[in-house]
């Protein structure tokens, strides 16, 4: 997605009692992604990190307040945020019903890891690797003034902030990224030669080797979603192209279109194209945000 992000909409207070008080993200408008949310600072995350690359020290609660990491500009906000009524009620294990607000912030969720060619993940087992990546990319895509090149002898890097990978991190996983764990990445290299193009890490910051010429003009339309009654729901959605001239010729309105998108309205839609289909688990924060679990493409 440009350098859109709506901030994440809350999960509908639409939800019968006893179904889920859901909202939507804030990337994208209220609370969550994109929008206007208080983003999970560095010593939020550090508090509470245990051993491991990757700790459960953030909570659903506390990254839920800020699930837009880019909301200082529109154009990097995508989602917005989820009202605090937006708990999976234990012992429904129904579908729950989208309203268009709903519909918004969950498609705009599931966009921010479509859109970057996100591949099959389970926070249990992921590594330090995998969290760092999908900063990298999603950074690129919605907050490219977060991301700084740096030449290293012979080599271009693109670099951004610990910091701002924690709260990232945060944001959309609900985990605690330690600084301790990114010093023990390797040096950037300073010449050509057989190497990964990242993670490095240098300075405080986190190195990616700079490529260009990639589209990201993927979408995720949410086709359903459940409540599993344990917190978490399951979610449904179908991966789609726009069209690469429209997708070229769009502002940051034209796109956030796309976002509001029904599954219906997406299937008849021409300029998209339907590529795939994809489910994820999220959890549910205190504020309806939602924080991703695992995510799979079919």
């Amino acid at each position: 997605m440009k350098r859109v992000k709506i901030c994440a909409l809350a999960l509908s207070a639409c939800m019968a009692a006893g179904a889920m008080a859901g909202c939507k993200k804030t990337e994208e408008t209220s609370v969550p992604s994109g929008s206007i949310l208080d983003t999970v600072t560095s010593e939020s995350s550090s508090e509470a990190e245990t051993s491991g690359t990757i700790s459960e020290s953030v909570t659903p609660e506390s990254s839920s307040e800020a699930t837009s990491e880019d909301t200082q500009s529109t154009s990097e906000s995508k989602a917005t945020s989820a009202p605090s009524d937006t708990k999976a009620t234990s012992g429904d294990d129904s579908n729950i019903s989208l309203d268009a607000e709903s519909q918004e912030y969950a498609n705009t969720f599931v966009t921010n890891f479509v859109e970057q060619y996100f591949w099959d993940f389970d926070s249990s087992s992921a590594e330090l690797d995998r969290y760092l990546d999908f900063v990298h990319i999603h950074l690129k895509i919605n907050s490219r003034d977060s991301v700084t090149d740096v030449k290293n002898g012979e080599l271009t890097f693109e670099t951004f902030t610990v910091e701002k990978a924690q709260t990232v991190v945060g944001r959309y996983f609900g985990k605690g990224l330690k600084e301790e764990d990114c010093k023990n990445l390797s040096a950037p290299p300073d010449a050509y030669g057989d190497f990964a193009a990242g993670p490095y890490y240098k300075d405080g910051k986190i190195w990616y080797q700079a490529g260009a010429g990639e589209s990201y003009n993927r979408i995720g339309i949410v086709d359903t979603i459940k409540n599993n009654g344990n917190g978490t729901l399951t979610i449904k959605f179908t991966v789609y192209e726009i069209d690469l001239d429209t997708f070229s010729s769009l502002d940051s309105n034209g796109l956030k279109a796309y976002y509001k998108l029904s599954p219906g309205k997406a299937s008849m839609d021409k300029t998209l194209k339907k590529v795939s289909y994809g489910s994820a688990v999220v959890d549910v924060g205190q504020s309806g945000s939602y924080l991703l679990k695992s995510y799979d493409i079919a």
